[in-house]
């Protein structure tokens, strides 16, 4: 039967496929996934691949599957979607607004209402994909039908990647809007040393501050980490860095890292509006406000650190330079 339930499975199909394609790309931030949906005791690299192994095994249900497969493939489809919408609840309601890495560096989602939204979108695909399939069992498989039916495929395809491209564009920019003098939080980040910092009252003192935030297993993230062990201390003749990730409320600081502040539950990255890509800049300047643009991305985020490090390159004055260059 072509129409919407097949339209359905379709799109249940694609969505399994990017998501277990993203999660087997991205197996390095399995950690953080599972610390994102409050699930960090089990062991994540296993249970991310697992899953990924299971969405691409459903989704190929769906397209090749035949008559009974068919039925069983949209059944599992169906079990899936409604574990990941509860596990995604389940996350919120322990105040998680962590990326949930769900669909690995293919896309960012934070743990909230929009995720919440999204899984019972596909939740309600599922189960219409289910109700095609049982109508009638011995029909053959999606991807025979729309082979048959050229235009209908085109139609079908156009129509999937129509709701693509119209998801992406009522997507929420990721960019942050300007922060006005006393919007910046009283946040507190927990430092290396095991101490409380407050930022913006560090800089109201008079030290700027350089606020790299991160998380571990992106590859711009850790070559950040790394450049700071050779600029942080020029760097730092300037302004005050701090490499911040997310730690959740049932982790150990430690999970933070060697020489990273620890941001519980990623709380001062949402009051300051940072979006859910890393890494992300943002320099806080004397006035205790953030200096526009915020930095997105690893190219944005190399470009600031760069010209924080020609300031503080500057303000050492030739003398400085000259000295080194004679040692």
């Amino acid at each position: 039967m072509l129409g919407p339930f097949t339209l359905s499975a379709l799109v249940v199909a694609t969505v399994l496929v990017l998501s277990g394609v993203g999660k087997s790309l991205a197996l390095d931030a399995a950690p953080s996934t599972l610390r994102a949906l409050r699930l960090s005791r089990l062991p994540p690299r296993g249970v991310v691949a697992a899953v990924a192994v299971a969405e691409l095994s459903v989704a190929g249900g769906l397209l090749l599957g035949p008559g009974a497969l068919a039925v069983a493939a949209a059944g599992a489809a169906l079990a899936l979607s409604t574990v990941f919408l509860a596990v995604g609840l389940r996350a919120q309601a322990l105040s998680s607004t962590d990326d949930c890495g769900c669909f690995g560096r293919l896309a960012s989602t934070r743990v909230g209402p929009a995720m919440t939204v999204r899984n019972a979108a596909i939740t309600v695909l599922a189960a219409l994909a289910l109700v095609g399939a049982s109508i009638d069992p011995l029909a053959p498989s999606v991807a025979e039908r729309l082979w048959v039916s050229p235009p209908t495929a085109a139609a079908l395809v156009a129509v999937v990647a129509a709701i693509a491209v119209i998801g992406g564009t009522l997507r929420p920019s990721v960019r942050p809007t300007a922060k006005q003098a006393g919007e910046v939080p009283d946040a507190a980040l927990i430092a290396p040393d095991g101490g409380v910092v407050v930022p913006r009252q560090r800089a109201l003192r008079g030290r700027a501050q350089l606020l790299l935030f991160v998380r571990r297993g992106c590859g711009s993230c850790e070559n950040l980490i790394d450049r700071m062990t050779w600029d942080r201390a020029l760097l730092e003749t300037l302004v005050d860095v701090r490499l911040i990730v997310p730690v959740s409320d049932d982790s150990a600081l430690s999970t933070a890292g060697e020489g990273l502040h620890a941001d519980p539950s990623g709380e001062f990255a949402v009051a300051l509006g940072i979006p859910g890509d890393r890494p992300v800049g943002v320099l806080l300047t004397t006035r205790g406000e953030v200096l526009e643009p915020v930095a997105i991305g690893g190219e944005e985020t190399a470009s600031l650190v760069d010209s924080v490090l020609a300031a503080a390159a500057d303000a050492r004055g030739p003398r400085a330079d000259e000295g080194l260059s004679t040692t």
